[in-house]
C-alpha cells in the first residue's frame, strides 16, 4: 500500500465522511447535527477538518442529484448487481463532492475510494466503485 502518512489527516477524515454520510442517507439527522457529532472525533485523530467540512456540506446539498448521476452513470448489469449498495453509493457520493469542492488528483480520489470500499464495503464493491468512478471522474 501507498505510504498515506504525509497524508493521514485527509485519510482520516475522509473514514469520518464515510461514516457521517452513512448516517446522513438514513435522514434521521440533520447535516449540521451530524458534524457536529462528528467534531468530538476530530481531537482524538489528526483530522482536516476543513476538508471534511467542504466535502461533507457540498455532498449533503447535492446528495440527490449526485446520486441521480450516479445510477445514470454505473453499469449494474455488468456487475450482476440489481441495485447500488448504500455504503458504496455514499463512497460515491463522496469522491464526486471531492472532485467538486478539492484539488485532488482523480487517481488519488478513486484509489482513496477503493480503499475505503475495500474497508467499509461489501466483498467485491471496490470493484464496482472503481469502475464506476472511472466513467464520472472525467
Amino acid at each position: 500500500m501507498k505510504n498515506l502518512a504525509k497524508h493521514k489527516d485527509k485519510v482520516n477524515a475522509r473514514e469520518l465522511l464515510i461514516q457521517a454520510m452513512y448516517e446522513f442517507s438514513f435522514g434521521h439527522n440533520k447535516s449540521s447535527e451530524i458534524e457536529k457529532s462528528f467534531l468530538k472525533d476530530f481531537t482524538k485523530t489528526k483530522v482536516d477538518y476543513i476538508f471534511f467540512r467542504n466535502v461533507f456540506s457540498h455532498a449533503t446539498k447535492n446528495f440527490e442529484k449526485i446520486k441521480s448521476v450516479i445510477s445514470e452513470k454505473s453499469e449494474l448489469n455488468l456487475f450482476g448487481i440489481k441495485k447500488i449498495d448504500l455504503m458504496e453509493e455514499n463512497l460515491m457520493v463522496l469522491a464526486i463532492s471531492e472532485q467538486e469542492t478539492e484539488s485532488t488528483p482523480k487517481n488519488i480520489i478513486i484509489d482513496e475510494s477503493v480503499r475505503l470500499a475495500k474497508k467499509f464495503g461489501t466483498e467485491n464493491s471496490y470493484k464496482f466503485v472503481n469502475a464506476t468512478l472511472e466513467k464520472i471522474l472525467n
